[in-house]
């Protein structure tokens, strides 16, 4: 076996740009332990160590040349799309994915990573479970890019809107460049011209978002906000008092615009002839909504309990109640109302019957 790596002028240049993307890569990890919380920390430290991986799998030098290298940066690489989606979870919804779900789930999630660290650091990935794994990390890649695209327009808070923008965009591209790889007949991976352009994309991205977090960090406090006293409170809510915008907006919901089936920001935005970003940061911000969703719901919920606390109403069927209030159907009805009141439509109404 022939161990010797013959380095072309572009083969220079290629593991150039992945080595120096590397390094990238790793002052951008030592950054966020430094500034951010631990479980971000090692969330971000775990993608930060697959994308690496992956930069380093990917290079064109043939597989026997990495030894034992090998298994491990191929478990890494592989682990990439859930690394990815508890990123994502963990800055959408403020937990990590593995809290969100039964511990009978959790146990399961746990079983499978040792089943696959042992498929693949010494079974060194061979067999058609490769091909199953990979299968499973795309239909994690397209839950993700689905949850993105849904919450897209829902989100009320700009950061997360730009995270899932990117999400969107990432996996898109990905995905596309995935497919070529797969349906090509040739080596893709070992093309001078895709790897070459690989290593440079991977290291010009690695400097943009290491010299992005830096800049957004600076002069960010890594302490607790502490609580605000009596006199800044009373500051804020007169300024959400004087703003003539949030009068105007609360004027509107409360005459049942709220109501509308299928209601959207940008609708409430065209019936304020304001702008959509704008009406984002105000319910955002002054009202401390993170989703138009929950907003919207802070309106339906109490008109619904009191239809259904109304004994002149009570032979009305719930769903009638709930479709009056604007829900579409009876599913997110039942979820929002027993989120915001701790009991289901039904028990509610039945405190009131005699």
């Amino acid at each position: 076996m022939d161990n010797s790596i013959l380095l072309t002028p572009l083969l220079v240049v290629d593991l150039f740009s992945r080595f120096a993307a590397v390094g990238v890569l790793f002052s951008l990890l030592l950054n966020i332990c430094h500034r951010a919380e631990p479980k971000i920390a090692l969330s971000y430290g775990f993608l930060v160590v697959c994308c690496i991986a992956y930069l380093l799998l990917t290079a064109p030098i043939a597989n026997h040349h990495y030894g034992w290298l090998r298994p491990p940066l191929l478990l890494l690489t592989d682990l990439t799309p859930l690394v990815l989606l508890n990123l994502y979870w963990l800055h959408t919804r403020s937990k990590l994915i593995l809290s969100a779900v039964p511990r009978l789930v959790q146990l399961f999630v746990i079983v499978w990573l040792l089943w696959v660290s042992y498929f693949f650091l010494f079974e060194v990935g061979r067999g058609i479970y490769h091909d199953l794994h990979h299968v499973l990390g795309l239909s994690i890649l397209v839950y993700t890019l689905i949850d993105a695209i849904r919450g897209f327009e829902d989100d009320l808070v700009e950061r997360r809107r730009r995270l899932r923008l990117i999400m969107i965009t990432a996996i898109s591209f990905y995905m596309v460049i995935l497919t070529l790889v797969e349906l090509s007949q040739s080596n893709l991976k070992d093309y001078w011209l895709f790897s070459l352009g690989n290593a440079i994309t991977a290291l010009l991205v690695s400097i943009y978002f290491t010299w992005g977090y830096i800049q957004t960090s600076k002069g960010v406090s890594t302490k607790s906000p502490s609580a605000p006293n009596n006199s800044s409170a009373a500051q804020e809510a007169t300024h959400i008092e004087d703003n003539p915008l949030v009068t105007v907006l609360s004027e509107t919901m409360n005459r049942g615009f709220y109501t509308q089936n299928g209601l959207s920001i940008n609708q409430l935005a065209s019936e304020l002839k304001v702008p959509a970003h704008q009406m984002r940061k105000i319910i955002n911000s002054e009202m401390g909504f993170d989703n138009f969703t929950q907003f919207v719901n802070s309106y339906r919920i109490p008109a619904v309990r009191e239809a259904l606390s109304d004994p002149n109403r009570a032979r009305e069927s719930i769903l009638t109640i709930a479709l009056e209030a604007g829900f579409n159907s009876i599913a997110p009805f039942n979820r929002a109302f027993k989120q915001q009141m701790s009991m289901t439509p039904r028990e509610y109404r039945d405190r009131f019957q005699k």
